[in-house]
């Protein structure tokens, strides 16, 4: 009788819950979308110190309640995750632009869990659809700005002065770490 009854529980909840499917940690959605756009983060760390390169996937919005850019962590193996990390490090794969095909991943509210032993390069497929995303410049040698010191017409003003905001923009004093600085670290002094 026990066993009749929890094949009814659960023959139960399937119907009241057309959108879920039993899997092996719970219940899961089916999904709209197959895959999931992989998305890359990586700290900035202290001089000598290696960052650790967090992948994501980007769910479509019809997986996310309608909302865009929601993203979770992709839970795999190191194995795999070394594998992808290396095919972004390569210039393979793009964040941001490739997919990951997610059929058979199990998907929870925090991650997308990829089966252990998949190729997972296997997994991501190219983009062929131009992506609306943002899209940055790529421009190589020295750039030219301009510090401006604004008095509005209520006769207020920022109130540091010239030399300190030069040394926090332009790092023209004793502020090692300064707007200059910050772009010269992120684009590897090009």
């Amino acid at each position: 009788m026990r066993l009749h009854s929890a094949a009814a529980f659960w023959a139960l909840l399937a119907s009241a819950c057309p959108q879920a499917t039993l899997a092996k940690h719970g219940l899961r959605r089916k999904l709209a979308a197959n895959d999931c756009t992989i998305l890359a983060i990586e700290a900035l760390g202290l001089e000598g110190e290696d960052p650790e390169m967090i992948i994501e996937c980007e769910m479509n919005p019809d997986d996310a309640n309608g909302y865009s850019g929601i993203s979770l962590e992709l839970d795999a193996t190191p194995t795999q995750l070394g594998a992808l990390k290396q095919l972004i490090e390569e210039g393979i794969v793009t964040p941001g632009h490739n997919k990951l095909n997610i059929v058979g991943a199990e998907i929870d509210d925090k991650a997308v869990h990829v089966p252990p032993g998949l190729d997972i390069a296997s997994l991501v497929r190219q983009n062929e659809e131009q992506v609306d995303r943002r899209r940055l410049v790529s421009t190589l040698g020295d750039l030219n700005m301009l510090l401006v010191r604004v008095t509005d017409s209520n006769g207020l003003v920022y109130p540091d002065s010239p030399a300190l905001m030069s040394d926090e923009v332009f790092g023209t004093g004793v502020d090692p770490v300064n707007l200059k600085s910050g772009l010269e670290e992120c684009s590897w002094n090009q």
